[in-house]
């Protein structure tokens, strides 16, 4: 399996995004990944579904911006309870908006062009640094991933314009 590969190389954190699965499956499957992820003291994150999350014994959850203010303006008792929140950004405004709302990280990007969303030019390391130093800025304690295009040969530019890291999904799926 692909994501036990993934899980063998020990990234920081993986996120189970699966869109087009049944909720009752991805259920289990988070639950089966969370076991997996937890013998190798990574960190997981279920995406969006807080009662897959519950169900897997995993208080970290990835949200969309739209879904995440959602969130914030329904449930924010139950954002409160999760260890850690992670949320999809795309500008500046949504960046430092997470932030101010409770965010623990941020994914932000498309920062290169990449193979999942081609001929989008990528926003670059200018506003990946510009982010990073703004957000930092309020809660130096909020982690900045960038997403979009992000492979071994550039990570490290990625770590110098200030990210805490980086997210892969294209590179593993095709070189491991």
């Amino acid at each position: 399996m692909q994501l036990e590969k993934c899980v063998a190389l020990h990234p920081y954190a993986m996120i189970l995004r699966e869109k087009d699965m049944d909720r009752q499956d991805y259920s289990e499957l988070a639950r089966h990944i969370q076991v997996m992820c937890r013998k190798a003291s990574i960190k997981m994150f279920v995406h969006s579904d807080i009662s897959a999350a519950e169900y897997a014994g995993c208080a970290n959850v990835h949200f969309s911006m739209e879904h995440f203010k959602q969130m914030c303006d329904e449930q924010a008792d139950v954002l409160k309870r999760l260890d850690c929140v992670s949320v999809s950004c795309h500008s500046m405004e949504e960046a430092v908006n997470a932030v101010r709302a409770g965010a623990d990280q941020i994914v932000l990007g498309t920062i290169f062009e990449t193979q999942c969303k081609p001929g989008k030019t990528g926003a670059g390391l200018g506003f990946l640094k510009e982010v990073c130093t703004v957000v930092h800025g309020i809660n130096p304690n909020v982690k900045v991933f960038a997403i979009g295009g992000i492979k071994p040969d550039n990570i490290e530019r990625v770590i110098d314009a200030g990210a805490d890291g980086g997210c892969m999904m294209s590179w593993f799926m095709e070189h491991i």
